[in-house]
């Protein structure tokens, strides 16, 4: 018999599988998003495949093996790779397939589900790993046509658990030795190896004809399941398969993504408040990247303005006149429950109130606000016919966003992530900036914003994960999100490149500890940028600004095209934040010495003169 191995490739000059026969290709991904194939070539340089092709082999003599590995220009397996080499594993003689791994989703690949029917039809069983986690989806152990492997506490290897007549089934997944590329051997543990076993298991009762169709190998592992073994990671609670009808494809409904994802097409003038807000004066300077008229602004009763804020022409009030209501029919509500003074939170009660009783729209970034309109809504029985748009990702827009566009799919659009050092810093104006000149350019250019502010300031979606975060789905599912947002973008767009950026500095500039990743790089990683501009600021060493871009470059094949320098520092005096703008002296004299010490260009986002400098490093990058 020939046993099919999809996995990272196999070191068939191993001593552990000296006795065995192994032939294969490699399947590889560009960055165009074409696959490839490489024949004769499953070299692993990552050690996976080599262990879970000992671990089967370690239940036979001998054995023919036939390896598809798998491997991309980012190093990760994506859906669609996965899915190409069991169309065409299908297409060989082996008699079963390993899959010691999968595709965590909640939504169903259906390609991928072709793929398994079809393998299914042609007597072809598939043995897949399941998730780690599992009461979470994972593909294609899911599918109903394939065999769901997860770990049990099994102290000998032969030995399996069937828990169901889905065929879900536990095998040897506990720490144990196995080979590893270059002669060597490691400890591994989990799901994979689980798969393995019961793979070499079947094999050993297919070679001894104890079966040879798929009835007759479930009616095997029923007869030889052994009951006492129990599972330590939720592998033996029941896992809903997907035994639904599964789609052709998933309808990429644009207009119901905007409805979900942008506020209402009502919303034509707008009034901000509070105007001290940070996100609100991010509004004002840049007004006119704005999709909705701006015309009031909205200050509270016991606000000193600064002189440092303008109002860029549009009216400020502080006390609202009948006419003044008839200059809008939205109210931008920023953070206003966060107001310190007790006259001025009253003073925004007050104003939603009477908002409210005027049915006017409301745009949103504070869940807290919401909750403030829903009670007065049923307290004061107001009888409010607008409609309120909070900007977030929770579970309810995900599978919403879920059944419109696919998350699995990679787009090869050309991508740039505005990163910083610290907060403050001007990243949203550097990704409008920017914005500005590739469009001046005739560039069509599409904007994730992870600043709430950029729902009206032109984003297609907003992915807002910084201060009071209303993001609110668990950070393994950020990928599939933030690549259904990108999906959107294509389809909405068809742009040149999308740009991003994150909230305030990429690492922490001192060592904390944490035993998760910081969630800047968890955003940087699941939105994988081809490049990074990084802002910096005046007090920033140089060691600590190479540290951060490092930190990214860890985790995406990117590069930077340009540092940022903001004249703004933040100081610390008296348990005040004092943020000190250098003089344009001073200012020159931090450009000049980051322009010497760092490897790209350094700017002044702001000084239009450094148009054709930014246009020209974008272009050169991406003609490589």
């Amino acid at each position: 018999m020939t046993i099919g191995i999809i996995d990272t490739g196999v070191d068939y000059t191993h001593q552990r599988l000296k006795m065995c026969n192994i032939d294969g290709i490699t399947l590889f991904k560009d960055a165009h998003g074409n696959i490839i194939t490489k024949s004769n070539d499953f070299s692993d340089h990552k050690g996976h495949g080599t262990g879970i092709a000992s671990i089967i082999n370690s239940h036979l003599k001998s054995c023919n093996l036939y390896v598809i590995k798998l491997d991309s220009y980012n190093s990760f397996i994506s859906e669609d790779l996965l899915t190409e080499a069991l169309f065409q594993m299908v297409n060989t003689d082996v008699n079963i397939i390993n899959i010691s791994m999968g595709i965590n989703s909640e939504i169903i690949p259906e390609k991928m589900q072709k793929a398994v029917n079809l393998c299914h039809e042609k007597g072809i069983p598939i043995f897949a790993a399941n998730y780690y986690d599992a009461t979470k989806q994972c593909f294609p152990a899911n599918f109903s046509n394939t065999f769901s492997i997860g770990t049990g506490y099994i102290k000998e290897k032969q030995k399996f658990k069937v828990l169901n007549n889905d065929f879900d089934i536990i095998a040897k997944g506990g720490f144990q030795r196995v080979a590893v590329p270059d002669h060597s051997f490691a400890f591994s543990v989990g799901t994979s190896l689980a798969t393995a076993h019961i793979t070499g298991i079947v094999c050993n009762a297919y070679i001894k004809n104890e079966w040879k169709t798929i009835p007759d190998l479930k009616a095997w592992l029923k007869e030889n399941s052994d009951e006492s073994i129990f599972s330590l990671t939720k592998h033996d609670t029941p896992v809903t398969r997907n035994l639904l009808s599964i789609r052709e494809y998933i309808k990429e409904d644009i207009k119901a993504l905007d409805q979900l994802l942008k506020p209402s097409e009502k919303v034509k003038k707008t009034a901000l408040f509070p105007f001290d807000e940070k996100e609100i004066q991010s509004i004002i300077e840049n007004k006119e990247h704005s999709e909705y008229e701006v015309s009031l602004i909205i200050d509270t009763p016991r606000n000193i303005i600064n002189k440092e804020k303008n109002t860029g022409g549009i009216p400020l009030k502080k006390k609202l006149k009948e006419e003044d209501f008839a200059l809008f029919d939205t109210l931008i509500t920023g953070y206003f429950n966060d107001l310190k003074d007790e006259v001025n939170t009253l003073f925004g009660l007050n104003l939603i109130r009477e908002c409210l009783l005027r049915n006017k729209n409301f745009i949103l970034w504070d869940k807290s606000v919401k909750d403030i309109i829903k009670t007065l809504i049923k307290n004061e029985n107001i009888d409010y016919k607008g409609e309120v748009f909070l900007t977030h990702i929770d579970n309810g827009i995900k599978k919403k966003m879920y059944a419109h566009i696919s998350s699995s799919f990679e787009t090869t659009i050309p991508s740039i992530c505005v990163i910083g050092t610290n907060s403050r810093q001007g990243k949203f104006t550097t990704q409008l900036k920017i914005k500005k000149i590739l469009e001046s350019n005739n560039y069509k250019v599409s904007f994730i914003s992870t600043e709430p502010q950029g729902a009206v300031l032109g984003a297609d979606s907003v992915f807002p994960f910084g201060h009071k975060s209303s993001v609110n789905i668990d950070a393994e599912e950020w990928y599939h999100v933030i690549n259904a947002l990108k999906n959107y973008s294509k389809q909405k767009k068809n742009p040149h490149i999308l740009i991003t950026g994150i909230q305030s500095g990429i690492i922490p500039k001192y060592p904390v500890y944490t035993s998760k990743l910081p969630e800047k790089l968890i955003y940087t990683n699941a939105f994988y940028p081809d490049a990074v501009i990084c802002t910096i600021s005046p007090d920033d060493t140089v060691a600590f600004i190479e540290r951060t871009t490092s930190a990214v470059k860890s985790y995406n094949f990117c590069e930077v095209l340009f540092y940022c320098l903001t004249p703004w520092v933040i100081k610390h005096e008296k348990g005040i934040t004092l943020k000190v703008k250098l003089s344009p002296e001073e200012y020159k004299e931090r450009l000049d010495f980051f322009s010497e010490k760092l490897d790209k260009p350094v700017i002044d986002i702001k000084d239009d003169q450094n148009s054709d400098l930014i246009i020209r490093q974008i272009q050169n990058y991406f003609k490589r």
